[in-house]
């Protein structure tokens, strides 16, 4: 009787452990709702800052500090903590936040510290139609003076369609800038080099043109120029060995690419394509052709690839020289890991709940991820169990 009175209270005691350890690790799960496990490593996502629309580009200045674009219009700079946001004034240019236009990327100066210049790409204004547009300004106690137009395509390319700017910023490691503006919505124009739509830049930090660039002498040709046959790019990133310019860029229906942008290489939109119409109709019938860039790896179905980075820094030592790479349409962080130019891993890392516009890594090696409605910037941090 008291053996079974003993065994009684022994398998009620482990039943009430088992509870517990039930409890305590639903109670984990549930308040640790920000910790991700990936095939490498754990990371804990926090909220770093919020109170924009769309988030659509971001960009650290040598304080740490951040700038960060709103596609309505505004220009912010963000504490290192983000604790604090301060809207820019001054010289912003107005844009027409329509569709998939407004304000889009930022960039710095790469001698920002000396010269405190800033680039902005957006959505002009004219006559109710659109076209992307490049400005560089001086950021001086929060406002922008000294604003100058440094690419503007001619007006007569302007549309009232309100799809396919582009754009993202960057600079290569010998000071010249690259920005890239989509096909505007009319595809046969990013095969013809006397058309601004649907090419990459090339241009001198002051908006000049370099004479090396591969159609300077080409006539009839937009000098600046540095590649065509591009969609819609909407990401660029320097691979931190290579240092290639490594570019994102929506497909229709399948074929979201990311490319290595080379010098006077033709990308092939909208002669080679792996995606279709939205209709599910054909584009063509060719993913290949000579004298036409493949992708260095594609998405189909599209992911509608946006902003892109490379992980490089010791926060993350795991993922160091692997492509991130964000997804409007599935919202989501992906983790694409490389064998020279072959994909060996292509990992969702965050699921966000949200459209995820951009991605970039902070002074302090965390990964800063902007994502929209609503519109907010979070962080990724190390988790040690």
């Amino acid at each position: 009787s008291d053996l079974n009175m003993n065994n009684t209270a022994l398998h009620r005691l482990l039943l009430i452990l088992l509870l517990l350890n039930f409890w305590v690790s639903a109670d984990e799960t549930d308040w640790d709702a920000g910790i991700h496990n990936t095939e490498k490593l754990s990371f804990q996502v926090e909220g770093f800052v919020a109170g924009f629309e769309v988030p659509w580009g971001m960009a650290f200045m040598p304080d740490e500090r951040m700038l960060v674009t709103d596609q309505i219009g505004d220009l912010w700079v963000v504490s290192s903590d983000g604790k604090d946001k301060v809207k820019v004034s001054g010289q912003i240019p107005a844009v027409r936040a329509k569709g998939q236009g407004g304000m889009m990327d930022v960039e710095i100066h790469p001698n920002f510290i000396n010269n405190s210049y800033i680039y902005l790409s957006f959505s002009d204004i004219f006559e109710n139609k659109s076209h992307t547009v490049l400005v560089r300004a001086k950021l001086v106690d929060n406002k922008l003076i000294d604003t100058k137009t440094i690419f503007k395509a001619d007006e007569k390319y302007y549309t009232k369609k309100s799809h396919h700017f582009g754009s993202r910023i960057l600079f290569d490691d010998e000071g010249y800038l690259f920005f890239c503006v989509g096909d505007r919505g009319d595809r046969d124009q990013a095969q013809s080099l006397a058309m601004p739509n649907g090419k990459m830049y090339r241009l001198n930090d002051d908006g000049s043109i370099p004479i090396d660039n591969p159609f300077y002498n080409t006539e009839g040709s937009i000098k600046s120029i540095w590649s065509y046959g591009h969609r819609n790019p909407q990401g660029l990133a320097l691979h931190p060995i290579s240092r290639e310019i490594w570019e994102a860029e929506h497909g229709p229906k399948g074929g979201d690419e990311i490319n290595i942008v080379s010098k006077g290489h033709n990308y092939g939109w909208p002669v080679i394509t792996y995606g279709r119409n939205y209709s599910g109709t054909i584009i063509s019938e060719y993913t290949h052709k000579e004298g036409m860039d493949q992708p260095v790896f594609h998405w189909t179905p599209s992911i509608a690839v946006c902003g892109i980075t490379f992980y490089k820094g010791n926060k993350f030592p795991e993922w160091n020289n692997n492509l991130l790479a964000t997804s409007l349409k599935f919202e989501r962080l992906h983790r694409v890991e490389m064998d020279g130019l072959n994909m060996v891993k292509d990992e969702i890392i965050y699921e966000a709940g949200s459209r995820v516009r951009d991605v970039e890594i902070g002074p302090d090696g965390l990964i800063y991820v902007a994502l929209e409605d609503p519109g907010r910037i979070v962080r990724l941090l190390p988790y040690q169990k």
